[in-house]
């Protein structure tokens, strides 16, 4: 949002009344300041509000086209990830597609939504998601913290992929996609939300599970995920096993970390996502 610009200088009134009512009104003009950051107001470096603004649509809700969901972004430029700019900036092109994975049901609307098509800033990438497929925004900050620290692609000094910072998964899924530089023993997951190319991939077609833009593009990453955890929360993914239902959140959440319906391990991650929700993290970035 742009500022709103500070009263213009004028020349001097030349009548006492004239004077008097210029005083009154630069009066009440310098008494609305600017909201403190941590507000969620909109504005050169306003830090998102403590709890979100998108809430989670119930289950079979109409969900916004890239356009419509770019319009619910509140816009500031407050960065904790500058590192990010690059692939906060990259797009991929219109007609890239995913390969979806056997087993979701509705598998070809869900995957042909993906698009990465935004740009921003870290922060309003996740809204744009959230506001996308009808997820709190929230929780994708939360998420976000827990896989890799809001980075979607930190490499050392050597050029060399970190670990939890954008990259994950090592020498899993044979290692990175072939083409990419990293080897059988590379990372296999991509980007802020971690995506790992072999589980979102259906192998028999081809494909990388959407590499090289889960690693190039912030907004494809997390896209991507939001795309799943959608699916999961409506009910399309009956792979999952016989307790697995639609309308569970927090149990998609796990299931994106493990592919598995509230295990041990899922539920200790769902932990670990809920306590990045209280702490939020982030605001002190």
């Amino acid at each position: 949002m742009t500022p709103t610009p500070a009263p213009r200088r004028g020349t001097r009134p030349r009548t006492p009344l004239l004077g008097v009512l210029l005083v009154l009104l630069l009066a009440v003009a310098c008494s609305t300041s600017p909201p403190p950051p941590g507000n969620g107001a909109s504005g050169d470096d306003a830090r998102p509000a403590a709890n979100g603004h998108l809430a989670l649509k119930p289950v079979g809700s109409f969900l916004l086209d890239d356009a419509q969901a770019a319009a619910m972004v509140q816009q500031s430029s407050w960065e904790p990830r500058p590192e990010n700019t690059t692939p906060n900036h990259t797009v991929p092109p219109p007609d890239f597609r995913p390969r979806e994975y056997g087993g979701m049901a509705n598998g070809d609307y869900v995957f042909n939504r993906i698009t990465g098509n935004y740009t921003g800033t870290t922060d309003e990438i996740f809204q744009w998601a959230a506001a996308k497929w009808g997820l709190p925004d929230e929780l994708v900050r939360a998420e976000a913290s827990v896989e890799s620290q809001w980075y979607q692609g930190h490499k050392d000094a050597s050029g060399n992929p970190i670990n939890q910072e954008g990259y994950g998964d090592f020498g899993d899924c044979g290692g990175s996609p072939p083409p990419s530089p990293f080897g059988p023993q590379g990372p296999a997951a991509f980007g802020v939300m971690q995506v790992k190319w072999c589980a979102v991939n259906d192998m028999s077609q081809g494909g990388y599970g959407g590499w090289p833009w889960t690693e190039n593009s912030t907004a494809y990453s997390v896209d991507t995920y939001a795309a799943v955890l959608r699916g999961c929360y409506e009910g399309w993914e009956p792979w999952l096993g016989p307790n697995y239902h639609a309308g569970d959140l927090w149990g998609c959440v796990g299931r994106w970390y493990t592919g598995t319906w509230y295990s041990p391990t899922a539920q200790n991650y769902i932990a670990r996502v809920q306590h990045a929700m209280q702490t939020k993290p982030w605001l002190t970035w």
